[in-house]
This record gives structure tokens, C-alpha cells and sequence, in this order.
């Protein structure tokens, strides 16, 4: 396996976060083992990395039961169709999926060939904000708002105080700030870190506790700043480096380069 599977474990539950290499930008896929089924948060980019994905829960010999993409950006959604399973998403990132999935697909396509999917899978079951059992194990659904992007679906476990952020937080990976929602997105990690969560399992990097809020206020008020003195994404992308030069997924600051600089690159 040439991702990294970090294992959470609480009261008949375990998360297997599957972390990606830094060619797909260390995305994470967390597999929710309950005592008779398995859901799955996040289909990988590449797909090789996601057949890594459904080779694992193959050999955890339960089914998955359904797919949930958290938002449509390209590193969390490109790999369903490694998946046979329901594909679940919020309404409002189901609409984007299908008015933008496939243009992604054929950008990120055409830069790396045959790794990358062609086209973008749809979701076909709306997901609906609240708490419902699944393979006994009680779920919540929240609609995020005004992160990393306009929408994304966090999943938390409510009895056993774990929260699948996704995109609101990275761990010891450089963030995409694309955006440039610095001031709703702080508001946003504000906001979450007053549930009633412990612990963490964020979009890309290992799994952590409430020390991640801090960390990535801290990283979003210092790409801010970077942001408003570089002139270019190559300069941005030194700036960061520098900030944080032990952090991984520097491939993230190549992607935002074109949405934050589009003439300079």
C-alpha cells in the first residue's frame, strides 16, 4: 500500500484514515467500520489510490454501505468511480458536482493522464443535517459553511465525540487557500470547535484533537498575510514553505496558484 491507514478507535467503532502520498495530495478517505457495515468519507483523487481504498475494505470483509463526498474539489471526488456503493452528498455540493464535476475532471485529467478519472461520478442520494443510525451507530450530519468553500458535509459520531471535518482542518499539510475565505473560514473553526467534539480527523494529515483548531488559525492568518505581500504564486508558495517548511502536500500550493494569481501563475 503506498498510502498511509491511521487507525480511531471508540466503543464498537473504528475509523481507518487512509492518507494519501503527496501525488494525491495526502487526501484523506475515512473508512467508518461499524459492527455490520462500513461508510466511506471521501473518494481520493487519483484512482489508484482508491482502488488502494476499496482493496482495504474489501479485506475488512463488510460491505460499504454508501459513499459521502464532503465538496467538490477535485482531490475528494475524483475517485468514486473506484467505488460500487450509493454515493451520498449535501444537495447544494451535489449541484456543483454536476455542473463543474466533469470540467474538473477533464482539467485534472489532461495534466495527468489515464490516473485520473475522465469524468466526475454524481451523487445520487441528497443527504439531510441531523443525527441517523447507521449499521447501529448514530451519525450526524452538518452543513459547513464558508471554509475552505462555500459548502461541505462534516460527519461526526456523536457517541463517541469523533468529527470528520474534512476540509476545515489539514494537519501538518499545506492548506488550499484558493478561496481566500481567511476571515468566514476562522469564524467557521470557531464555530466547530464549540461542539461537542474531541476528537478530529481532518481532510488531509493524521487525526488529532483540539490543538488543530489553533493550528490551522494560526496557518490561515499567516497565508493571509503572505497572500497580501506576494505578487505571484511562486512567491506565495516560498512564503509558505518558509512558514511551515516541515509540512507536506506542497503540491496544494501549486494548485492554488491559478485561483489566487491568475494572470502571474
Amino acid at each position: 500500500m503506498l498510502g498511509e491507514m491511521t487507525l480511531t478507535r471508540s466503543d464498537g467503532v473504528c475509523i481507518h484514515t487512509y492518507t494519501a502520498p503527496e501525488d494525491g495530495w495526502c487526501v484523506n478517505s475515512h473508512i467508518v467500520e461499524t459492527e455490520t457495515a462500513v461508510i466511506v468519507v471521501d473518494a481520493q483523487y487519483m484512482l489508484g489510490y482508491a482502488h488502494e481504498v476499496t482493496a482495504y475494505v474489501a479485506g475488512l470483509g463488510k460491505p460499504i454501505m454508501r459513499l459521502y463526498l464532503s465538496h467538490f474539489h477535485p482531490d475528494h471526488i475524483l475517485g468514486a468511480s473506484a467505488f460500487s456503493c450509493p454515493i451520498y452528498a449535501l444537495g447544494v455540493v451535489a449541484a456543483k458536482i454536476a455542473a463543474v464535476g466533469d470540467r474538473v475532471a477533464g482539467e485534472e485529467h489532461e495534466k495527468h493522464g489515464d490516473v485520473i478519472a475522465v469524468r466526475a461520478e454524481q451523487p445520487d442520494h441528497i443527504v439531510a443535517q441531523g443525527v441517523e443510525k447507521i449499521g447501529g451507530t448514530r451519525f450526524e450530519f452538518l452543513h459547513l459553511q464558508h471554509a475552505e468553500t462555500a459548502d461541505a458535509l462534516m460527519v461526526g459520531l456523536p457517541d463517541s465525540g469523533i468529527l470528520i471535518t474534512q476540509d476545515l482542518l489539514y494537519n501538518s499539510v499545506h492548506v488550499f487557500v484558493g478561496e481566500r475565505a481567511f476571515d468566514s473560514w476562522a469564524a467557521a473553526l470557531q464555530r466547530t470547535q464549540a461542539l461537542d467534539y474531541d476528537t478530529l480527523l481532518p481532510g488531509h494529515g493524521l487525526p488529532g484533537g483540539p490543538e488543530l483548531y489553533g493550528a490551522m488559525l494560526r496557518y490561515i492568518e499567516i497565508a493571509r498575510d503572505a497572500y497580501s505581500k506576494s505578487n505571484s504564486g511562486a512567491e506565495l508558495k516560498t512564503r509558505m514553505i518558509a512558514a511551515f517548511p516541515h509540512h507536506r502536500g506542497r503540491v496544494l500550493l501549486d494548485h492554488q496558484m491559478r485561483f489566487l494569481f491568475p494572470k502571474t501563475g
